[in-house]
């Protein structure tokens, strides 16, 4: 069974507005050692599950995944042109996403929030993005 993060990292490594800023560098948790900017990062925050007299087990649950997307460039408006087109890929977004062998169907993806932030010993700008993604699992 594919991953909600297999999903993801697919799906977005396909869209046009993101790979045109950042090719398919979408990595899990931290930036490789000798990769190139601009990139992306992805995380699991947390999974909170929304159970119910209806739900059925491991199975059937409602589950609010939050996942923080983190835009790595040298220039905030780099750092910012990224997450502008994360929210066009990702906010609102239900149903299939992602490619076989890795798609996953979500409810809906929201944008929660983004956080810039510049890093002066590295010199690095990222914009941090968190959204809520329903999926039932």
């Amino acid at each position: 069974m594919t991953t909600l993060e297999e999903g993801l990292k697919s799906y977005l490594t396909a869209y046009a507005g993101l790979t045109a800023l950042i090719g398919t560098r979408v990595y899990p948790f931290r930036i490789p050692q000798g990769a190139t900017l601009p990139c992306m990062t992805y995380q699991r925050m947390d999974t909170p599950r929304m159970l119910t007299h209806q739900s059925v087990g491991a199975t059937g649950d409602l589950a609010k995944v939050r996942m923080q997307f983190d835009c790595w460039a040298t220039t905030y408006s780099s750092a910012k042109a990224i997450a502008d087109q994360l929210r066009a890929a990702l906010n609102g977004k239900t149903g299939s996403i992602g490619t076989a062998p890795n798609a996953v169907v979500i409810r809906a993806a929201l944008v929660d929030n983004e956080i810039p932030e510049y890093n002066p010993e590295v010199d690095m700008h990222r914009v941090i993005a968190d959204y809520f993604i329903w999926q039932e699992e």
